[in-house]
């Protein structure tokens, strides 16, 4: 009888139901398991499992768990085989030391090199480990194998062996990390804020207009369930942007493989490839990405990795009140009097708005909410009082598609700010570009535009969008489409000049790319200044961009989402492009 070969090859998410099976039969821990199959090895006969081992990695040290091999195939060499290329693995990818508890073979670890020692000794980044706080019995031995010695270079010294670096921690920043880690790649996640989604907690008062099912990634959901204990929110409601964060964003870097690829409070703000600036090409497409961040106890720090995606956001980079893209001469001095974005206008920032006049600039979303808010502050508190501007000398791009709009609280959110300019709850001035503010001598706000002078505010709001940080790939190759600033091929697909279709067709990892080999921008910062971004566009773009990273071209290549129309698109005159060429034809396709 001819016995067939073993071969082996890495754990995917699929193979779950039949290495879960495998430990039950050897009555093997399965909590945190899971979560980790991206560092586990299996060994296959015929198509069938019959031996598995992982590794939980925490920073240079990772803790051996999971090994198993078929009752009818002990004592064949499959365990040693699966360890040897386990271990060698993560010598290669930079592992200097492995940990394990075990019941009942621990003479076996012995026979490969590993010691006793004592549970108290036990490093403390393994106590993000499920295996460790209690999966495994308090009677367990614990045991260390030394695979590269502190001071020695481990082999994890080319770009392939380092972790894909991934820049923010927001709901794309993580998609992103969920896609990585399916696919057996290690991220490395750097947020500059004190907690995961920091961005959506500065507006966490806001309720979105887009349901669950578009602000819930399905990698992150099918790990988060894997951990256990996490239940989905109802796909069809609407969530605060803070709920993001508590029901998802929280909890999901709370699972052991995103904890220790976790560093929150490091800025990132340089980036470069180690040993070439941005001139030097020859050998560029090999060397590793160098990353330069600070700390939140400002201390500098240099990490290094094989790719990098750049998933920071445009929230903390608003435009300014200066028509001119500028700040407005004056706007500096008066920084206490001038709100960005969408304050809490009925919570943490109601003492500056109540009972006082405040001069709303912007035609957005953004802009529509923080009217809302205080239309509301309004009927509570006497004397208070509200007034929009626009650029644009009729507001009703602000609107939206009411109806028409395939997410309904979007377009309810456009048809409530018509009521209120309808019903003269608010003033509305049309057509105001601002040049200068300034401050009256009764401290109230003058607002000097081109061709309209508006005086009498206590409070500015400024709602005209945000802007990408560019200075982060200052010495990287990027092309970036001129006046967007967004990724370039996405330029002709989202110009606001050219069209105002909330719905741009989705794109994955061509359109994300760079000529720097390696480098992704998503999220809302590969829009550039372009506005109308939904999540869900995001969490495509991180599904082919790891993809694309895995080598997978084909699946990288693939669209898997369609997103709601908006119910409105104004084509504008075609003067970006060639009308004959396929950029033009792509630029208003989501308008037909």
């Amino acid at each position: 009888m001819t016995t067939l070969p073993i071969s082996l090859r890495q754990a995917g998410p699929a193979d779950w139901p039949a290495i879960s099976a495998l430990l039950d039969a050897h009555r093997l821990p399965l909590d945190g398991a899971r979560e980790h199959l991206a560092h586990f090895l299996l060994a296959q006969q015929g198509g069938e499992l019959v031996g598995c081992a992982g590794i939980e990695r925490y920073g240079d040290i990772g803790l051996l768990r999971s090994v198993a091999v078929a009752p009818g195939l002990l004592q064949q060499g499959i365990g040693a085989r699966l360890l040897a290329t386990l271990f060698e693995e993560a010598r290669r990818r930079g592992l200097r030391r492995l940990f394990l508890l075990t019941t009942a073979a621990a003479g076996y670890f012995e026979r490969l090199g590993f010691e006793h020692v004592e549970c108290a000794a036990l490093p403390a980044a393994l106590q993000a480990s499920a295996e460790l706080r209690g999966a495994c019995p308090a009677s367990a031995t614990a045991m260390a194998l030394l695979l590269a010695e502190d001071d020695a270079p481990t082999q994890a010294g080319s770009a392939g062996d380092l972790p894909v670096a991934v820049l923010g921690a927001g709901p794309v920043g993580l998609a992103a990390a969920a896609h990585l880690l399916e696919r057996g790649i290690t991220p490395l996640i750097l947020e500059a804020g004190a907690s995961v989604g920091a961005h959506l907690l500065d507006y966490g008062h806001v309720r979105l207009f887009s349901p669950w099912r578009y602000n819930l990634d399905a990698a992150m959901a099918s790990q988060l369930r894997a951990g256990g204990g996490w239940q989905a929110p109802p796909e069809d409601e609407l969530p605060l942007a803070r709920e993001i964060v508590d029901r998802v964003l929280q909890p999901y870097a709370a699972l052991p493989a995103v904890a220790a690829a976790l560093r929150l409070g490091t800025r990132v703000t340089a980036l470069s490839r180690e040993g070439f600036d941005k001139v030097k090409t020859t050998g560029r497409e090999q060397a590793a990405f160098v990353i330069r961040a600070t700390q939140s106890d400002g201390r500098t720090l240099e990490l290094r990795a094989r790719a990098v995606i750049d998933a920071t956001g445009t929230w903390g980079q608003p435009n300014p009140a200066g028509a001119n893209g500028l700040p407005a001469l004056g706007e500096p001095e008066l920084a206490a009097r001038i709100a960005y974005g969408i304050p809490d206008v009925l919570g943490t920032a109601r003492s500056r708005h109540a009972g006082r006049r405040t001069l709303v600039l912007g035609a957005g979303h953004s802009a529509a909410n923080a009217l809302l808010a205080l239309a509301e502050l309004a009927q509570q508190v006497p004397g208070t009082r509200l007034a929009w501007a626009t650029r644009t000398a009729a507001p009703a791009r602000a609107f939206g598609g009411g109806a028409l709009d395939a997410l309904p609280a979007r377009g309810q959110l456009g048809s409530a700010l018509r009521a209120l300019r309808d019903e003269g709850r608010l003033e509305f001035f049309g057509g105001l570009r601002i040049a200068a503010l300034r401050q009256e001598d009764d401290g109230s706000l003058t607002v000097q535009g081109q061709d309209l002078t508006l005086s009498g505010f206590d409070e500015l709001i400024v709602a005209t969008g945000q802007r990408p940080d560019l200075s982060l790939g200052s010495e990287l190759r990027l092309k970036l489409d001129p006046w967007l600033e967004s990724t370039e091929a996405l330029g002709p697909l989202i110009d606001p000049n050219l069209h105002s279709c909330g719905t741009v067709r989705p794109h994955g990892h061509r359109e994300l790319a760079h000529p720097e080999p390696g480098f992704y921008t998503l999220g809302v910062k590969s829009y550039g200044r372009a506005p109308t971004f939904l999540m869900a566009t995001g969490f495509e773009q991180a599904r082919s961009v790891a993809a694309a990273l895995a080598g997978d071209t084909e699946a990288a290549d693939r669209v898997e989402l369609e997103l709601p129309q908006t119910g409105v698109c104004s084509s504008g005159p075609a003067v970006r492009r060639g009308c004959g060429s396929k950029a033009s034809a792509a630029s208003t396709a989501c308008c037909g």
